[in-house]
């Protein structure tokens, strides 16, 4: 499923109240805007849902009130998937999904008891249902016999994975639990989902996919500029300095390791720049989830942060070229000008911050705008500092 519309509600009504207006999305999309417009929070909205829908998250944790309308594969309009929630201080109030037009009746509609209605294939009708107000209906009723149409949701929501790319994307956790010689990896020891497990997803991918994942890595590292002649896992010096040799170095805890094409040594994880171990860390969990899951969406947040000119071009144009194939959807961040100068105009939301709301100005409720402002001739930075899009009809003649 891909993620056309989405609209967020935070605490309704209060004084705290934020929203996200009706935001349309592409296949590729960059979200821009100034420092506290509101694109965190933007992109880990929706990550929050994901983790709800796909059970990983707590109701628990989400005291404030929140609404989501998500709608999914709008065209054609019969195989649209809509679905609602609204949570008050951790009590699910409202839950709907519905497939196909608006017309039609909710495959699920549940009520702030918890009580509601679900179809069920075999019967071929809605039966009645009651669902625990801390629980979401579509996560406690899936079963993909009676209710098959709950699966696709949770599919999306599953392998939706979410970076926050001016983080450390796991360098401050070098070590990985032991694992013998004698025992597999399993993925249900390894949170293939925590950006921050990455020696592990490493690993996972090295004993699933052998070299191919290997050299997928070392391929796109190639690509923005980083001439890699292999990536590893090993135990760092700062431990294998202390081991005997009769040890077995299967058994004590390892770090990544890369070697440069120039160079005559391994370089490890404690000592990699901060901005060429966020690529790579990014790189061995996007082709890990491609080889794995085949993942429904990848957001990032803040991409290309602590990479110069040249990287920050050279990644964004090879991870829109994976968005091309169609396999996932693209939402990044960002308010840098070099991400800015790299991504065609076409892939943009520029954000209008007002009080209390964020609206997305894109090709979808501004192409005129935005096809005219490219006639101009200037960069594609210029657009956001000239606030361009944001300009009312007689504003250009009032400046």
């Amino acid at each position: 499923m891909k993620l056309d519309i989405f609209e967020y509600v935070y605490n309704k009504g209060l004084p705290g109240e934020w929203r996200v207006e009706e935001c349309r999305l592409s296949q590729t999309n960059l979200i821009v805007g100034k420092n506290a417009s509101g694109k965190s929070k933007i992109v880990r909205a929706i990550h929050t849902l994901s983790e709800l829908l796909s059970g990983s998250g707590s109701l628990a944790h989400q005291p404030k009130s929140y609404e989501w309308h998500l709608q999914f594969d709008t065209a054609p309009h019969e195989q649209k998937t809509e679905y609602i929630l609204k949570i008050e201080k951790g009590l699910v109030i409202e839950e709907k999904l519905i497939i196909g037009s608006e017309s039609v009746e909710p495959l699920l509609d549940r009520s702030k008891s918890g009580e509601g209605k679900i179809f069920y294939k075999e019967l071929n009708q809605k039966i009645r249902f009651q669902t625990d107000q801390t629980e979401l209906a579509v996560v406690k009723r899936r079963d993909s016999i009676q209710h098959p149409f709950l699966e696709n949701l949770y599919q999306w929501s599953n392998s939706l994975r979410f970076y926050e790319f001016g983080t450390e994307l796991g360098k401050n956790i070098i070590l990985l639990p032991p694992f013998p010689p004698d025992r597999k990896l399993s993925k249900n020891e390894i949170k293939v989902k925590d950006y921050r497990s990455v020696v592990a997803i490493f690993a996972l991918g090295k004993q699933e996919f052998g070299n191919p994942f290997r050299d997928a890595i070392i391929s796109d590292m190639t690509e923005i500029g980083y001439q890699l002649s292999e990536v590893g896992i090993k135990v760092p010096s700062s431990i294998s300095s202390d081991i005997s040799a009769a040890d077995s170095s299967e058994e004590f805890l390892h770090s990544l390791y890369i070697q440069e094409a120039d160079l005559t040594s391994v370089t490890e994880q404690a000592e990699i720049s901060q901005g060429m171990f966020r690529a790579l860390s990014l790189f061995i969990q996007i082709n890990y989830s491609l080889l794995a899951s085949k993942p429904s969406c990848i957001v990032i947040d803040d991409i290309g942060e602590g990479l110069d000119y040249q990287r920050s071009s050279s990644i964004i144009k090879l991870l829109i070229d994976k968005a091309k194939t169609g396999l996932i959807q693209l939402i990044m961040t960002t308010n840098d000008q070099f991400i800015m100068n790299g991504v065609p105009l076409e892939y943009w939301s520029l954000i209008e911050r007002t009080p209390g709301s964020a609206k997305l100005h894109n090709i979808y409720n501004s192409r005129e705008k935005i096809e005219e402002f490219e006639f101009i001739g200037l960069n594609n930075f210029d657009l956001f500092t000239s606030e361009f899009l944001l300009q009312k009809e007689g504003d250009e003649e009032a400046a």
